[in-house]
């Protein structure tokens, strides 16, 4: 059976290409078009981003660089339909798709500043470098909506996809854990955060008298991303930043500087440099309360407490979840969720990668429904403590209906799809020009790109 080609480029900034393109970026070959589409063209940089991306994903993780190529050509393809047609994607639509985008992604890695460290940009210059991105996403897939139509699968097609893979072809899928989480952070003196707010209104009494507030924020905000550049952000419009930053943002005139205020990452000074239209420029200083030893010491003991109402039954882990827990995943009944794949599901190996602080905790030995003592962790904020439950364990096993069900329905549906755009692909060949560099022509492509 041919490899599902999954449409990669509609899926790859959901499954965090943030790290993929940093590894992208040490690609040492000499950027050049590997193909042109109609009046689009890929690069070699493109493709190994995307190569490097299908790597992450259980799915598409054995797929070579050819079959990535033939994925990326049949989404060039869409996209210069999409333009033939003239299909008309909003800036509206790609800032509410971008925004609902960048949402999840600061949800998988827990806050908006360890996004912007891993990709060494401030927020507003994340969302400059996926714009164009996001809009032919979407016009890849209004080109798909109108070939594919409103596509479902039965489950007797699901059953009859399945029994077509060879048997000594199921892949073995290892054991996989599903974890769940009560976070308690630390609690910071009003003391502390009195000591902090004074620090900051003498910085900015600094800049009052003639100081560079550029300076004064390379050399004490705690935002690394935004002080290694004076502080300053680059202009972002109104959803981007939490709603306090943002009311004291736009409020301001040019050159004018706000008084200190807080936010849940701690106390800020801005300067306005700049406002065009609905958007802003501005500099800023962020000092964090330090959380002490004690403080942290405290938030473990609060935390064994939990852990002792559970263990004698008063409370169930979810219901503590709820109660209890001090972090955003408790919307989401406190899943962990995996930041390399933006998936729940870890292998044991990745428990030991992507969770911190865990070297020590035998998750192996571990049964559904058991959880760990308090666990001490860096949180969105500081070090913090968790307990981690295995809210779900499935032992490696061959890939089967009776385990992997949703699995085998989504790649049914997807060859399903693909068949059909393949259909409507080789059509479009003969009258679309197409171009691949002489060092890809020898690919063992599904479709007959070289034809003309």
């Amino acid at each position: 059976m041919k490899r599902n080609l999954v449409l990669i480029l509609l899926t790859f900034f959901v499954n965090l290409v943030v790290v993929n393109e940093l590894k992208a970026q040490s690609y040492q070959e000499v950027d050049g078009v590997v193909a042109v589409v109609g009046s689009s063209m890929i690069k070699y940089s493109d493709l190994e981003t995307t190569y490097l991306q299908s790597k992450s994903s259980a799915e598409s993780g054995s797929m070579t660089r050819c079959d990535v190529l033939e994925t990326m050509l049949l989404n060039k393809l869409m996209l210069h339909q999409a333009e033939v047609d003239s299909v008309n994607v909003t800036e509206e639509d790609i800032e509410n798709e971008l925004s609902q985008r960048l949402r999840y992604m600061i949800q998988v890695y827990g806050s908006q500043e360890r996004l912007e460290k891993q990709m060494n940009k401030t927020m507003p210059q994340i969302r400059e470098y996926f714009h164009d991105v996001i809009k032919e996403n979407l016009m890849i897939q209004q080109s798909q909506s109108k070939i594919t139509g409103d596509m479902s699968i039965t489950p007797k097609e699901v059953s009859d996809f399945f029994q077509k893979i060879p048997k000594d072809s199921l892949p073995n899928i290892e054991e996989q854990y599903t974890l769940t989480q009560i976070v308690i952070l630390p609690r910071i003196s009003q003391e502390d955060k009195e000591q902090v707010k004074q620090r900051l209104n003498d910085i900015r009494e600094r800049i009052l008298k003639g100081s560079k507030f550029s300076t004064l924020a390379s050399l004490y905000s705690d935002d690394e991303a935004s002080a290694k550049k004076g502080g300053e952000l680059g202009f972002f419009s109104r959803g981007d930043m939490v709603s306090e930053f943002e009311a004291i943002a736009f409020s301001l005139q040019p050159g004018e500087i706000s008084p200190v205020f807080e936010t849940k990452y701690g106390y800020h000074i801005i300067q306005m440099i700049e406002r065009r239209g609905d958007r802003v420029n501005c500099r800023h200083i962020l000092l964090m309360p330090k959380v002490s030893a004690t403080q942290l010491y405290n938030a473990k003991v609060k935390l064994d407490s939990i852990k002792k109402l559970i263990d004698e039954g008063k409370i169930s882990f979810e219901d503590a979840i709820v109660r209890y827990s001090e972090d955003d995943s408790k919307i989401n009944g406190g899943l962990i969720i995996n930041r390399n794949n933006a998936s729940a599901v870890f292998s044991l190996d990745a428990i030991n990668a992507t969770i911190s602080n865990v070297d020590n905790v035998d998750f192996a030995s571990m049964n559904e429904g058991d959880y760990t003592s308090a666990v001490e962790f860096r949180s969105e904020l500081s070090n913090a403590y968790r307990l981690i439950k295995v809210k779900k364990k499935v032992a490696e096993h061959k890939v089967n209906l009776a385990d992997d069900f949703d699995r085998i329905q989504s790649l049914a549906l997807n060859q399903k799809k693909t068949d059909i755009i393949h259909s409507w692909a080789k059509q479009m060949i003969n009258k679309t020009y197409i171009r691949i560099d002489d060092k890809y022509k020898s690919c063992d492509f599904t479709l007959e790109w070289n034809k003309n």
